[in-house]
């Protein structure tokens, strides 16, 4: 995979980036998820050439300061030109950035009535592409359309694809002939309309005509398939809010040394990829639409997570589609994969659910109602109605609960006697630190509280027994740097500060850490 460093402070440039290139062999990673130095310095000119260039050399600085002298990356402007507005140089031009965070629609809508209503407007991509040792190249393109002459104010942002969204200038900009701006089009007629598209396409075939990448084969997800154990075991557990997923799999994980994998922690990961802590989205509405138009997305995410930390024994819980279950069956090589359904009363479920305070909502049998039929929806029904999925009923004790599932699902034990004590933790990776040191001090299930990186830091050092001891710095930028299924986020908006706490999958991987590593108790 070809790793292109895209430098960008926007999230939605770098998720769109990514987009524009989802059909080759190329990996968009922004320069903050590579480094902790400073993004480059933008300057604000209205000469698109100098613009370029000041933008490349600063960036080109940024990447010798952080050690990525070899690192090809890419650096994008965009612009725009109100005709009417652009008598004497272009109008907002290269500034729309900061022109629109001035800029309410009443005053454009006024100044352009007063300049015979001529909306149209252009809106352009400027893109450079750096390789060393091969050269520099620039990408041109643009769409054309108006101004719409209407404020839609109950534009929301698209939930899958966020450059669609209601702040930036795509919330004003109709493309084309149509109707309505690009914000609110369905994706496949939006795409017509990208004014970065033919950019990023030029750019894709300069680097395929070096033979440097080639487009992804549509067949060919995942080729280097390994079977790492002929016992290895997959439990698929699904089933309604509070019937019990996560209560089977810490038993699993307990008698049995099963990894648990949460695949909602993976679909909260791609949500704050997509729109970070701070979005407006609600994760909710995001996690519908995502399985809606990309139904094996979070399953893809699961698997690509078991062919970096091989395990023999998992089980998987919270998958919403009969796709996913599918996908997972079909591409993971096991030893065996069985599926369950687990079945509870609502009333015994929202019990579970008050009981653990999970939210604020879904607290009367109502609310609870129409979250059920939501989850159904959503594809649990189908799941649920599909012969080759065993039913498990979950209505009385934990301990029968137990009984019925080992029955059923005849768990196999994986003994780690051989993997026991094969590393030392001083040589461990510092999220491999941090994922031990909140599990060792967890101990409110699911109501954990959620700490900053300070706080994390003094667990770290106060719980694992190092020789030397790390430092704060390091455990703010590693936590801050890129988001990661181990870690549940939060931002608290008083303190101006991102939280976080350990997710059901990183406490599945503390206790495979914890098997395979030499422990000091008298250093605890």
């Amino acid at each position: 995979m070809f790793e292109l460093v895209f430098f960008t402070s926007n999230r939605t440039k770098t998720i769109h980036a990514r987009y524009l290139c989802r059909d080759y062999e190329v990996k968009i990673v922004n320069f903050r998820e590579k480094t902790y130095h400073a993004n480059y310095k933008e300057p604000r000119t209205n000469d698109r050439t100098a613009l370029l260039e000041d933008s490349f050399s600063s960036a080109l600085e940024q990447a010798k300061r952080a050690g990525m002298d070899n690192q090809p990356f890419i650096i994008e402007d965009t612009s725009v030109v109100i005709h009417a507005l652009s008598k004497e140089q272009e109008f907002p031009g290269t500034d729309v950035k900061y022109w629109m965070q001035d800029t309410k629609f009443e005053d454009i809508d006024f100044e352009l009535y007063f300049n015979g209503n001529d909306r149209s407007v252009t809106v352009r991509s400027d893109l450079l592409l750096y390789i060393p040792k091969v050269g520099t190249f620039t990408f041109t393109s643009s769409t054309d359309g108006k101004i719409i002459e209407r404020q839609n104010d109950e534009l929301e942002t698209n939930t899958i694809y966020p450059w669609l969204d209601n702040k930036t200038f795509n919330k004003w900009f109709c493309p084309g002939k149509e109707s309505v701006c690009i914000s609110e089009l369905p994706i496949d007629i939006a795409d017509k309309y990208d004014f970065r598209r033919d950019a990023f396409s030029a750019m894709l075939n300069k680097i395929a005509s070096l033979g440097i990448v080639k487009k992804i084969s549509p067949d060919k997800y995942y080729p280097n398939h390994t079977k790492f154990y002929d016992e290895s075991s997959c439990h698929i557990v699904v089933g309604l809010t509070c019937s019990g997923k996560s209560t089977i799999a810490a038993h699993l994980s307990q008698k049995f040394n099963f990894f648990h994998i949460e695949a909602s922690d993976f679909m909260h990961l791609i949500y704050l990829e997509t729109h970070g802590e701070k979005s407006e989205v609600k994760i909710g509405a995001f996690a519908k639409d995502l399985l809606a138009v990309k139904p094996t997305e979070v399953a893809k995410r699961v698997l690509n997570f078991l062919e970096i930390y091989h395990w023999p024994n998992i089980v998987i819980t919270g998958f919403r589609k009969k796709e996913e279950v599918h996908f997972i069956t079909e591409n993971l090589i096991a030893g065996s994969i069985k599926k369950a359904f687990i079945e509870a009363p609502a009333e015994t479920r929202r019990e579970r659910h008050v009981k653990r305070n999970r939210d604020i909502s879904g607290y009367t049998q109502e609310e609870f109602s129409i979250r059920d039929s939501r989850e159904l929806e959503m594809g649990l029904e189908a799941i649920q109605g599909d012969s080759s999925v065993l039913k498990i009923s979950n209505a009385s004790s934990i301990t029968r609960y137990q009984t019925a599932y080992e029955k059923k699902m005849d768990p196999k034990t994986f003994h780690i006697d051989s993997f026991t004590n094969t590393e030392k933790i001083e040589d461990l990776r510092l999220k491999d630190l941090i994922v031990i040191a909140l599990y060792k001090s967890k101990n409110k299930g699911e109501q954990s509280e959620f700490l900053t990186t300070g706080e994390i830091w003094k667990i770290v050092n106060n719980t694992t027994p190092l020789e030397k001891p790390k430092f704060i710095n390091n455990v703010a930028r590693l936590l801050n740097k890129n988001f990661d299924v181990f870690f549940e986020v939060k931002y608290d908006p008083k303190n101006k500060k991102k939280l976080y706490r350990l997710s059901n999958t990183g406490t599945g991987h503390a206790r495979t850490i914890i098997a395979r590593c030499t422990f000091d108790s008298s250093k605890t």
